[in-house]
């Protein structure tokens, strides 16, 4: 059957591959200004500083499942001061330290990063403090960390900041999450003259979200990937599906679940009551999170919403310069490993690698690294829907992924 199923894929059709048309998060907008949104990982709650006291304050809310919509928000009274300005908030992957920007007293500069602390899911949060070794005596803003606390990522006009007065994109790394940061340096390979609004690096730190003007002074959404946490981030490319949110300015801030497949972000609308409101977006296909190792698995969270409960198989491949589909190109090669895993996996070092679709068409895959003499091997995922319906047995192709052993 794998061996036919292999045979059919050149007439596949494949997913769109881009995010969906924002929609209002109707729940959490008000009549003012509401923006610098963050999605916690699994996707449940919101965090996000709104103008809708007369200040700007962080808010959150809940919902009970990824397909509901968000309850009330709630305004975050312990972090916000109503005397200054309260932006950017950023939820630990633990759920116990929410990060902020703020230029209430005490800051060395005009803003200047802040965390606060609870000891547990349930409890309120303790009074934010500064995080002084991360602050410069310029604007510091828009804190992002990775699951396991080493590196932060923000915003700066300090700390040597190239192009200052206009930001630049920083990290702060630390060898444990008891430590403090070290100094903050620049990320070069994403710098440029324009001033960004946002960023926002993923759990593995292997794929950085952020917002930036372009020559128009429009702002648009980008992403740069990496395959290990030394390695610098590719060029980053445009996600274009963006570039038509709003009016005027565009996106201002993006935040993205740990699965890859749901964003939360805010846009500039000229005819809004607030000028500013936060939307929601997804994405079908293939995503990866983690890294292959000896010791640890990359997960391949797939989903093609339109098809709950259909057959998926997942397949590996050396390359991804593809091969014809009739007028389309599979976006990893027909090479030995694709023959060898496409729906079967390969056994023990892969699981998922086919079955079902759940009742909102996701499925999750793994691969761990077999072998120490296999690090620094590069691999290419791509996820497919089967349907006996469908020509040839199969209904769409994902895009591809990359992912190198550890």
């Amino acid at each position: 059957m794998m061996r036919s199923l292999f045979v059919s894929v050149l007439s596949l059709p494949a997913l769109a591959q881009t995010w969906s048309v924002p929609g209002f998060a109707t729940t959490l907008n008000s009549t003012a200004a509401d923006t610098g949104c963050h999605l916690s990982l699994d996707g449940l709650t919101a965090h996000f500083n709104s103008f809708r006291s007369g200040n700007w304050e962080i808010y959150s809310a809940t919902r009970a499942s990824r397909t509901a919509p968000f309850g009330a928000p709630a305004l975050e009274a312990n972090v916000s001061d109503p005397a200054a300005v309260d932006n950017d908030p950023f939820l630990s992957a633990d759920g116990l330290t929410l990060w902020l920007s703020s230029s209430r007293a005490g800051t060395a500069g005009s803003f200047d990063l802040m965390r606060a602390t609870r000891p547990s899911l349930v409890s309120p949060w303790g009074a934010p403090t500064f995080v002084t070794e991360v602050n410069s005596t310029a604007a510091d803003a828009s804190p992002s960390l990775t699951a396991d606390g080493l590196e932060l990522y923000f915003l700066t006009t300090g700390w040597g900041a190239p192009f200052a007065p206009n930001n630049a994109i920083f990290v702060a790394k630390r060898a444990n999450a008891a430590s403090p940061f070290g100094m903050p340096t620049l990320v070069a390979e994403l710098s440029n003259a324009n001033t960004h609004r946002d960023v926002d690096i993923s759990t593995d730190g292997l794929r950085i979200l952020y917002t930036e003007f372009d020559a128009t002074r429009r702002v648009r959404v980008y992403q740069a990937k990496r395959t290990n946490r030394t390695a610098t981030f590719d060029p980053p490319v445009v996600l274009t599906e963006f570039d038509t949110v709003g009016t005027t300015l565009g996106v201002y801030s993006v935040s993205v679940t740990e699965d890859g497949h749901d964003m939360l972000l805010a846009a500039n609308f000229a005819a809004a009551a607030g000028s500013q409101e936060l939307l929601t977006s997804s994405f079908d296909g293939l995503s990866s999170v983690g890294v292959p190792s000896t010791t640890s698995a990359v997960l391949f969270p797939y989903r093609d919403a339109a098809r709950p409960f259909a057959s998926y198989a997942l397949a590996l491949a050396a390359g991804n310069t593809g091969f014809p589909l009739g007028a389309r190109t599979v976006p990893i090669d027909a090479d030995a490993i694709f023959v060898a895993s496409f729906g079967t996996g390969i056994p023990p070092i892969t699981t998922g690698f086919f079955g079902s679709l759940d009742a909102s068409g996701n499925a999750t895959g793994s691969l761990t690294n077999p072998l120490a003499a296999l690090i620094g091997i590069r691999l290419y995922a791509a996820g497919f829907t089967l349907d006996r319906a469908a020509p040839f047995g199969v209904a769409t192709i994902s895009n591809a992924v990359a992912v190198e052993l550890q």
